[in-house]
C-alpha cells in the first residue's frame, strides 16, 4: 500500500508542479507589466495626505482617464461591429458564389 501511495505521489507531484508553471506563464506572473494596466492600480498615496488643489487635479485626471476608457471602448465596439459586418457580407459573397457552381 505505501508504495502505490508513495508511486501515485511520485507520478502526481510533477504533473502539479508543471500545471502550476505552465499556468504561471500564461497569466503573465513575473514579467514586466503583466498585472494589469498600469492606470487600474489603486493609488498609493492616501488622499487624505493631498492639498484641497491636489485632490481636485486627482479627480479631474481620474475622469479624464475614465472617459479615454470609455471612449476607446466605444471605438473599439463599433470597429468590432464594423468587422462582423463585413466578415457576413464576405461570406454571403463567398456562398453566392459557391451556389453559381
Amino acid at each position: 500500500m505505501k508504495t502505490v501511495r508513495n508511486a501515485f505521489l511520485c507520478a502526481v507531484v510533477p504533473l502539479v508542479c508543471a500545471l502550476g508553471a505552465t499556468h504561471a506563464q500564461a497569466q503573465g506572473i513575473g514579467r514586466s507589466g503583466s498585472y494589469g494596466p498600469w492606470w487600474d492600480s489603486p493609488v498609493t498615496m492616501s488622499m487624505d495626505k493631498l492639498t484641497a488643489q491636489q485632490r481636485s487635479e486627482v479627480v479631474q485626471i481620474k475622469n479624464r482617464m475614465m472617459q479615454m476608457t470609455m471612449e476607446h471602448e466605444q471605438a473599439m465596439a463599433k470597429m468590432e461591429s464594423e468587422f462582423m459586418q463585413t466578415m457576413m457580407n464576405l461570406q454571403k459573397q463567398l456562398l453566392d458564389v459557391f451556389r453559381g457552381h
